[in-house]
């Protein structure tokens, strides 16, 4: 069988050596989100909310398109480890050509969606430009999507590592110009040009990544020349990864409705929200890095009828989930005044008294959601190497809106509780999910699914 790395399969080498790269690729992604939302509260805390509201209303639709075409990632780990490298491009196709098709979606989203959604009050219009450039762009995340899931599949994680790392600085340096400006030659374009700064570095990765898929020694010893349409295979990955990407959507929306939740009962709500929800994308890398490498390991190791050795391999990474929680608990605590300072720098001494505490006690929360949704996402790594998506389609739609959504609308906007409850409910929210999707791997059904006979 081929091997993933020099290490004993399902060991915990294994699984930091594919982890760590995996985890600094995921960082460079979300820091660019992180960093679009620092430069906007910077710009105006009226843009950073507008950002928090269309940003996650608008990754909705963009990340179940990426999570249904990086399904592609899992049929390249299992023909990688069943030893069939001449068919590891024929997987990355279907999803290519998915990836195109979903302009007939993104477009009219972008043209029509704005204000559809937002409707056309001056007061949206920041929403408005935010939404309308991430959609125009929406193509390039799932065709991402796709051509990142040949790499990692196969192991192959340098190359998007320091990929994401060029394309975060190339993000940093648009957004100073397009946030801001350059005055005499550029206009300042505020949460349009964070959009269009962010979304333009996806393209820059796309165009790398494809050049790279379709050299000639990849089109030789992988068969990714080998681009025609397979309708069997095709709606094989379909039917595999279109639970994982509703339920992305609908999780998603479930989010969005809760910050509309917030900016409903007030400013202060949205503000120390929005700050939480920066918070927790600037550090979700951790988690996202183990996702990936334990459903790579999990994926080859399933391809090579060797599941017995994935509980060990969730039970590291649950270990290194409570180490990471423990450091950036520590962190906190030294640098929560200046990560305060950094998202309210126009802050006025009555807004500190009034919004110091609750946003302590909120990042305390973040911290605890982000321990127990890193190890539901370990759970879920597995069922998805599996092809258990349906499970994660039911499951996890259900729980975001029964577990956060409700309690939120019913304690929170109807019973006026704080907006430290509110965060509190995330991290409720996530022990729950943790244990459901705990219940489904410890039942063990997904050990007999097979993806690729």
């Amino acid at each position: 069988m081929a091997t993933l790395t020099k290490y004993k399969q399902g060991s915990i080498r294994e699984l930091l050596y594919l982890a760590l790269p995996l985890m600094l690729s995921s960082f460079s992604v979300v820091s660019m989100l992180f960093v679009d939302r620092l430069m906007l509260a910077h710009y105006s805390s009226a843009a950073l909310n507008a950002a928090v509201n269309a940003a996650t209303f608008g990754w909705a639709f963009i990340f179940g398109w990426m999570i249904l075409t990086t399904i592609a990632e899992v049929f390249v780990a299992q023909y990688n480890g069943a030893n069939k490298l001449d068919q590891l491009g024929e997987p990355v196709w279907q999803m290519i050509w998915l990836s195109l098709l979903s302009t007939l979606l993104f477009l009219p989203m972008g043209i029509w969606g704005p204000e559809f959604f937002y409707g056309v009050s001056p007061d949206k219009e920041m929403h408005r430009d935010y939404f309308q450039w991430m959609m125009l762009f929406g193509p390039s995340f799932a065709l991402f999507g796709a051509l990142s899931g040949f790499f990692v599949g196969q192991g192959k994680i340098m190359l998007v590592t320091g990929l994401a790392l060029g394309a975060n600085l190339v993000n940093a340096l648009m957004d100073m110009t397009l946030i801001f400006g350059i005055e005499g030659y550029v206009p300042s374009m505020g949460v349009k040009g964070a959009a269009i700064a962010t979304s333009g570095c996806a393209v820059f990765q796309v165009l790398i990544l494809f050049v790279i898929f379709l050299s000639r020694k990849n089109r030789k010893l992988c068969g990714t020349g080998h681009y025609a349409f397979r309708p069997q295979l095709f709606w094989k990955c379909l039917v595999v990864g279109a639970p994982g990407a509703i339920f992305v959507v609908l999780e998603l929306l479930g989010w969005s409705t809760f910050y509309s939740m917030m900016s409903v009962v007030g400013e202060r709500y949205i503000t120390i929200a929005g700050i939480c929800q920066s918070v927790t994308i600037f550090l979700y890398f951790f988690g996202e890095g183990m996702n990936k490498a334990v459903a790579t390991i999990a994926a080859n190791l399933i391809g090579a009828k060797q599941p017995q050795l994935i509980p060990q391999v969730v039970k590291t990474g649950i270990k290194l989930q409570v180490f990471f929680f423990l450091m950036m608990a520590v962190l906190l605590a030294l640098t929560v005044d200046i990560v305060i300072d950094q998202f309210l720098p126009f802050m006025t001494p009555e807004m500190a008294d009034s919004m110091y505490d609750a946003l302590v006690v909120s990042l305390i929360w973040t911290l605890f959601h982000l321990l127990f949704e890193g190890i539901r996402l370990l759970y879920s790594a597995v069922l998805t190497a599996s092809g258990d998506t349906l499970f994660l389609l039911f499951a996890g739609s259900t729980s975001v809106w029964l577990f956060m959504v409700l309690p939120t609308y019913f304690i929170v906007v109807k019973g006026g509780a704080s907006v430290e409850i509110a965060t509190f409910l995330w991290v409720s929210y996530s022990i729950l999910a943790a244990f459901v999707y705990y219940k489904r791997f410890a039942k063990g059904k997904w050990r007999g699914i097979d993806l690729i006979s």
